[in-house]
């Protein structure tokens, strides 16, 4: 056997210098088409990726077998978020920041660095044997991919869909930009509910003190300044005297100098969307820092204040706490508020804090001018293709999730203060005010939406696109839409009026598109998920994929996610490293069920790893008896004297061939595992090698036949094995990549050269 088949980096080079991976829209062949979820750009192989990947390459190997024309195809997400800040801990050791560089020597600076880690990081995403067409790799910030999330935001712009204006938004003050609600996480944390007492009375202008008092609860008493009311639900009979009137913190001196309300009087107000049965039912209203607070701010008209800034420290309205920290802050005003008689209990209440999934810090909602559009009718449009089961979940529970989180979808925040990115394609003249109005007409003077600068004198916005902007776009923009599109009758897609027909011309959009195939992690459902069905469905009036499979999370044996902080992760390379690729991906089905997760520990991986660095050993020893050690004189039976064994195994073969396949259409990869693993090693090496060294050369032709026909099988799963043992076979084709999958047919057996 030639050295080229002695190790996995050789196997994989022979792959791809033959162009196995490569799809071709013009061969004539059925497609078959996978999109990868695109890493992030400063991403390190995880478990995750490493069952997406092996999940992926799996199906790809056998569709191929199948004769499909399969598309894998490959790309990198910027990142944006992420990939600033990873930049800016780079920087700062070179004394650097963005302050010091300005925007266009950073983003010089920055494209620098996205082409030093991806040489370092994109070898690793080959780790795992992933035959994906390289050759049709892209990245977000490509030309094209500009191309396609211009044409999507002015899409949306020209139907009145996106409008920029002030709203509650989930901030992160380390990160410096706004985030959405499903990119927190929350943390279960033991906290203080504080319970503060107000004297209740007329309003204060009136002269007349109250002689009532109410004990308001919070979790938040640093943003006492910025409260507008005290909300108590209409049917909490503990309250109905006290409707109309004022809530005072009436004490001289407290909390001075203050602008705020809370001096001078909050009305008591009532609203349904009180619990009563938290703290004592009576809750401050703070519509600037409370999404609740901001509903119920605005249904009763109530004023907005903020009293904490974008850094996470309080404003000017707090007076002689402007400036502090939040947890500082909330430290010294309950030392106050115990000082001046105002603090009467604080308990212990365990709740759940919203961070950032990123950098874990934790968000404020304040009010921001932000872009945002609205996606109620697209969301309605997602939710009508979903139910008519259009595309096929896995689990199918999935789909439910999915409708519910869409039929209470709220207007998407799609602007971010970041740098890296696309950035927001729309001008405002130098000479003018930037309007914070929410106007949409793409005819207004004070804005252009374009991609290029509109002339000399413009300012383009200086925010960019929320990065699952772009992601939301994948399936459309890796195949080239919009340039692969043209349009009929001048309607565009989700304008108003009657709906234009919209052609394809013979090329890869039409034939790959929809993805036959995707997949993701649970966690990124409505980040990406959701979206992806939502913006292709508006803009292509199609599915963007026919199947969403869900792969389940690895967890550690407490049932907790794999991370940096806990020391509790599992890295992919230290498992190839120990057990090799094909091991590796064979533990990692055994995980792969729809929407389960596992708890694995090192231990655990090991065992199983070491189990399938053994199968792999058998199958060597299986070749080397069947292949290396070849009887020459073999001789075939007429079927009517055909042996027992021989029969018994064909027969099982058939069985297996027909599960696995089965199995595979299903994509129940642990199953079909299973079931080759049972055959090779329990039916083939144990009963019937054992058997056939009785009468090995009447064996000799079923041997060769079963081999050859169980690397087939197995290859999907064991792609560098089965290709390391098929090129020993003098009669092969170039690989076992090209290879025809088994039949359920008639078996027949040639005889051996």
């Amino acid at each position: 056997m030639t050295k080229d088949f002695l190790s996995e980096a050789k196997i994989y080079s022979f792959w791809e210098k033959e162009n196995f991976f490569s799809a071709s829209p013009h061969s004539g062949k059925k497609s078959f088409s996978l999109l990868i979820p695109p890493p992030n750009l400063t991403g390190e192989l995880h478990l995750g990726h490493a069952m997406q990947h092996s999940i992926l390459d799996a199906i790809a190997r056998f569709k191929r077998l199948q004769g499909f024309d399969v598309l894998l195809l490959p790309g990198v997400d910027h990142a944006g978020i992420q990939f600033e800040a990873t930049l800016e801990k780079k920087l700062q050791k070179e004394n650097l920041s963005k302050e010091k560089l300005g925007r266009e020597k950073w983003l010089a600076k920055a494209w620098e660095f996205k082409e030093e880690i991806y040489k370092s990081v994109s070898s690793t995403w080959r780790f795992m044997g992933l035959s994906a067409d390289w050759s049709r790799e892209v990245f977000t910030l490509d030309p094209g991919g500009q191309k396609a999330v211009y044409q999507q935001f002015k899409t949306y712009y020209d139907a009145g869909l996106i409008y920029k204006g002030p709203y509650i938004v989930q901030w992160c003050p380390k990160d410096q930009t706004a985030i959405e609600d499903v990119e927190v996480e929350y943390e279960e944390r033991i906290d203080k509910l504080y319970f503060i007492k107000y004297s209740v009375g007329q309003h204060p202008a009136s002269g007349k003190s109250g002689k009532e008092f109410i004990k308001v609860a919070t979790t938040r008493p640093e943003t006492i300044f910025a409260d507008v009311a005290v909300a108590v639900h209409p049917d909490d009979d503990r309250y109905k005297n006290l409707w109309g009137l004022h809530a005072t913190l009436d004490r001289p001196g407290f909390l001075e100098p203050s602008r705020s309300p809370v001096s001078s009087g909050l009305p008591l107000i009532r609203d349904e969307r009180v619990d009563p049965k938290f703290g004592s039912g009576a809750l401050k209203i703070t519509p600037g820092h409370d999404f609740l607070d901001y509903e119920v701010g605005r249904d009763h008209k109530l004023p907005i204040i903020n009293v904490v800034n974008k850094q996470g420290r309080l404003t000017e309205v707090a007076g002689k706490y402007a400036g502090m920290k939040v947890s500082e802050a909330r430290t010294a005003i309950v030392k106050e508020l115990k000082e001046k008689g105002y603090l009467l209990d604080e308990v212990e209440y365990i709740h759940n804090v919203a961070v950032c999934e990123r950098c874990k810090s934790v968000v404020e909602p304040i009010i921001s001018e932000e872009w945002f559009v609205k996606v109620g009718s697209m969301a309605k449009d997602a939710i009508k293709v979903i139910k008519a089961g259009k595309i096929k979940f896995l689990p199918s529970n999935y789909s439910r999730i999915l409708v519910d989180w869409l039929s209470n979808i709220h207007d998407w925040c799609i602007s971010r203060s970041l740098w890296w990115g696309h950035r927001i394609p729309v001008w405002y003249p130098s000479t003018s005010l930037r309007t914070s109005g929410p106007s949409t007409s793409s005819g207004s003077n004070d804005r252009v939406v374009s991609l290029e600068s509109p002339g000399k004198g413009w300012i383009q916005d200086e925010q960019v696109l929320d990065t699952w902007f772009s992601s939301g776009l994948w399936p459309l923009s890796t195949l080239g839409w919009p340039e692969e599109w043209r349009m009929e009758n001048g309607h565009r897609p989700g304008a108003s009026g009657p709906q234009g027909k919209w052609k394809i011309d013979e090329n890869t959009f039409s034939k790959y598109f929809p993805w036959d195939f995707e997949i993701s992690a649970p966690e990124i459902k409505y980040l990406w998920i959701a979206r992806m069905i939502m913006i292709s469905q508006f803009l292509v009036r199609q599915i963007p994929f026919k199947t969403m499979f869900f792969h389940g999370m690895l967890r550690d044996l407490q049932g907790r996610k794999f991370s940096k902080s806990l020391g509790n992760g599992i890295e992919p390379t230290y498992l190839i490293e120990k057990w090799g690729v094909d091991a590796t991906r064979m533990t990692l089905y055994t995980y792969s069920i729809p929407g389960r997760d596992g708890r694995v520990s090192r231990e655990i991986l090991d065992e199983r790893g070491k189990n399938f660095r053994n199968f792999a050993t058998k199958i060597r020893n299986i070749a080397r008896y069947v292949i290396e050690l070849k009887v020459e004189n073999g001789k075939l039976k007429v079927n009517r004297n055909e042996h027992k064994d021989d029969k018994w195994i064909k027969d099982e073969l058939q069985i297996t061939i027909e599960r696995v396949t089965t199995h595979l259409n299903d994509i129940e990869l642990h199953l079909a595992v299973d079931e080759i693993y049972d055959f090779i090693w329990h039916k083939f090496a144990d009963v019937y090698v054992e058997r056939s060294k009785e009468r090995r050369s009447d064996a000799q032709p079923v041997l060769e036949y079963v081999l050859r026909k169980s690397l087939i099988l197995l290859h999907p799963f064991m792609p560098f094995v089965t290709e390391e043992i098929y090129q020993k076979f003098e009669e092969r084709e170039r690989s076992i990549m090209v290879e025809k999958w088994p039949s359920f047919g008639k078996v027949k057996v040639k005889k051996p050269v």
